[in-house]
């Protein structure tokens, strides 16, 4: 299968693609969630107006997109990191 006590180093790379699984997952679950909050929001009345309506709420919005779009742009990163080096033996930038 492989060298003499080289097992433990492929067990933790295979290790990097369920992490990466999980990761994709939760991002998309964020997207989700951000979605929803946003619908949920447009329909909420508060002090007599939506409650999308007010600026710290549109601000809390803001900055949840942000880092979900930042997670996403980081995901596609490592995506195309593991397809090209699977076993980072090249790219040691793989987490």
């Amino acid at each position: 299968i492989g060298k003499e006590n080289q097992g433990f180093r492929l067990i933790m790379y295979n290790f990097n693609q369920e992490r990466f699984a999980i990761a994709c997952q939760a991002v998309q679950l964020s997207r989700v969630a951000f979605q929803e909050s946003v619908k949920y929001a447009k329909i909420r009345k508060t002090f007599g107006k939506a409650l999308i309506e007010h600026q710290v709420i549109r601000h809390k919005l803001a900055e949840m997109a942000r880092r979900i779009m930042t997670s996403f742009c980081y995901m596609e990163k490592v995506a195309f990191a593991l397809q090209n080096d699977p076993l980072a033996q090249s790219d040691k930038s793989i987490p």
